[in-house]
């Protein structure tokens, strides 16, 4: 029997493709309409942060308020160097300015249209409005916890890479035989540096891009647009967290190490998750079931996300700082996991307020 959650699921993308046929239509027309009021169609206030050489475009919807989460991430953004530019899909309040001021630069308040890439398309014509050119630009959005870990190295390393274009990860939903440039890097988190903002290929993207609030015509024209354009024009790029970085990891440790990560798995699949409780009842002691355990993860791992099935060793080995917010079955399923390993202390516990809302979001 089909579970319910996959027939919903089903539906939803269904209504979305529906609904993307008069949207391609009219879409041009509207995006002209809204450029012709830019820039006086945002609020923008000024935070107590100064601009510094590098810049973050934090995009959020929150209109209940500024989660705990949200400071910590203005917070960890603007102690790494980054005047945070926070642009809001909701109202922003006098009580958010003051929560938040210390650690933004500015608050842009928007209309809550166009997802993700809507907000950042105007975040980052927001930043050539004010003739602000970064050496480095992260873009990201509140959809992560971030950062799990006050002391993680994902900003320091996308900082050195010799890419000019980063992701934090990168999915991989093309043939196994492709370079480490295929697939996607995922839209909740980018770090792009100065030779990429001024190129002519990332100029041209974001002013030709059009917004719109259809969750399948954004994931095409946005996150999977936005790093194939990139990647199809030459830009260097990586992909700092992937599926072929974590199974290089998986098949180098003990079985001890693997029985954890079977342990604390994720599975929406119900053949997956029973091939997993019977290694988990056979004896772990030998190389036969050391090969059989990598083996099972890699089975999961190329139908399923590896960081949303495996999240303990994801963490553990890629040293990944960041959790999904999304209520997507898989996911509540993994957060549920990496609580457990969390309270087992097999992963270091975040700050108490993050922790508190990735605990409420499993009820």
């Amino acid at each position: 029997m089909i579970p319910a959650w996959k027939i919903r699921r089903e539906l939803e993308t269904a209504r979305q493709q529906l609904q993307a046929i008069p949207e391609r239509l009219i879409g041009p027309a509207r995006q002209r309409r809204l450029d012709s009021q830019f820039p006086n169609g945002f609020r923008v206030m000024n935070g107590a942060a100064s601009l510094g050489p590098k810049v973050a475009i934090f995009l959020v919807y929150q209109p209940r308020g500024m989660s705990a989460s949200a400071v910590a991430t203005c917070r960890h953004l603007s102690e790494r160097g980054y005047s945070v530019v926070l642009v809001a899909n909701s109202p922003v309040s006098a009580a958010d300015e003051a929560l938040l001021g210390r650690w933004v630069w500015r608050f842009v308040e928007r209309p809550n249209f166009g997802y993700d890439f809507g907000g950042y398309r105007d975040g980052i014509r927001l930043l050539w409005h004010w003739s602000v050119s970064p050496e480095s630009l992260i873009v990201l959005n509140d959809s992560v916890w971030f950062p799990l870990d006050q002391n993680e190295t994902m900003l320091a390393s996308m900082e050195a890479s010799k890419a000019g274009f980063l992701g934090a990860l990168r999915h991989v939903d093309l043939p196994e035989t492709d370079t480490e440039h295929a697939g996607i890097f995922l839209s909740y988190f980018f770090l792009i540096k100065r030779s990429v903002l001024t190129s002519e290929v990332f100029i041209n993207y974001w002013n030709g891009y059009v917004s719109t609030s259809n969750k399948y015509l954004t994931v095409r024209r946005g996150e999977r647009g936005f790093s194939r354009t990139l990647f199809a024009a030459g830009v260097p790029s990586e992909g700092l967290y992937s599926r072929d970085r974590f199974m290089a990891a998986v098949e180098q440790q003990p079985a001890v190490f693997l029985r954890q990560t079977l342990v604390y798995g994720a599975y929406t699949d119900p053949a997956l998750e029973q091939a997993r409780n019977a290694l988990l009842q056979n004896d772990d002691t030998s190389e036969a079931w050391r090969l059989q355990a990598i083996d099972h993860i890699r089975v999961v791992v190329n139908k399923r996300n590896f960081h949303s099935s495996f999240c303990f060793a994801s963490i553990r080995l890629l040293g990944i700082p960041l959790l999904k917010k999304n209520k997507g079955e898989l996911q509540v399923r993994m957060r549920h996991q990496y609580l457990r390993a969390v309270k087992a202390g097999d992963l270091p516990a975040p700050e108490a307020a993050v922790l508190a809302e990735i605990e409420a979001s499993t009820r």
